[in-house]
């Protein structure tokens, strides 16, 4: 039986790369002032220079069932069992878009809450895109997507908290607070949700924080791999590639801008690292 894979757009996987994995992408919306737009079809550096300006925070919103049938559809024309790996449900709705459009096929399409996002999901991909071209079964991918985010670890830091708080994601009087104290704060994944794990004063200070606990209770030659992430801060995101290396000298480290769904609730100038473990 043939495995194709559909996932949605905050792997973060470029155009080439999809084409090449032969992935089947569906996307997530951008709400600016009640017009929606696939976040697919934003250009970045116009998105990210208009979020920094706007007066009404954009909003973002899961893909409707309809857009997931739609991708069964077509990939089912070409596979026999799909896996769909997503974002996490506590970050989106699109795994319950996703069920939902599940129930009206026969043919096994398994829906999968991965509790990640970002880089983090869209090493999943190629790691199960290359387990499929190697013989795996559908029983040993769904299990490995399931357990997959214990090896990620990822952490994010933001510039204006503002953008979390209109987000839903923090509380009104901590963003006010750690404005006020021009705290950074350092953020992870847990459980498949942003967590505050640490404030600090000073950028210097923050991105070997970050790094700090990027490495933190790991062995570094477990490292697989590090996707740092960024929006209007490549300098920083050459920063954390410089401190990286200089504590893993051999790990593999690229640097990519945040896709906007994501980038959207951190603001216009979020950065993160996405780390993989043996």
């Amino acid at each position: 039986m043939s495995i194709g894979i559909v996932t949605d757009n905050t792997c973060n996987l470029k155009s080439a790369e999809i084409e090449k994995l032969g992935v089947y992408i569906v996307s997530l919306y951008v709400n600016r002032s009640g017009k929606y737009t696939r976040a697919l079809d934003l250009d970045l550096d116009s998105y990210y220079n208009e979020l920094g300006t706007v007066a009404e925070l954009p909003t973002t919103s899961q893909p409707s069932p309809q857009d997931f049938m739609e991708a069964f559809d077509r990939a089912l024309q070409n596979f026999d069992v799909l896996v769909v790996p997503l974002i996490s449900g506590k970050l989106s709705g699109t795994f319950v878009s996703a069920s939902i459009a599940s129930r009206d096929f026969d043919m096994p399409v398994h829906v999968i809450d991965t509790l990640l996002t970002e880089n983090g999901l869209g090493m999943l991909i190629r790691n199960l895109s290359k387990m499929i071209e190697e013989g795996s079964d559908t029983d040993t991918l769904v299990k490995y997507a399931t357990d997959f985010y214990k090896k990620i670890r990822t952490i994010f830091s933001v510039d204006d908290l503002n953008y979390l708080y209109k987000g839903g994601r923090i509380g009104k009087a901590k963003a006010l607070m750690g404005n006020l104290l021009k705290m950074k704060p350092v953020l992870q994944m847990d459980e498949g949700e942003l967590k505050p794990v640490e404030n600090v004063r000073g950028n210097k200070k923050l991105l070997q924080s970050m790094v700090d606990h990027t490495l933190k209770g790991k062995d570094p030659a477990e490292l697989k791999r590090v996707d740092i992430v960024y929006i209007k801060r490549s300098e920083d995101a050459t920063e954390l590639k410089r401190i990286l290396l200089e504590r893993v000298p051999t790990v593999e480290v690229e640097i990519s801008l945040i896709e906007p769904v994501i980038g959207t609730h951190l603001g216009p100038e979020g950065i993160g690292i996405i780390s993989e473990w043996a």
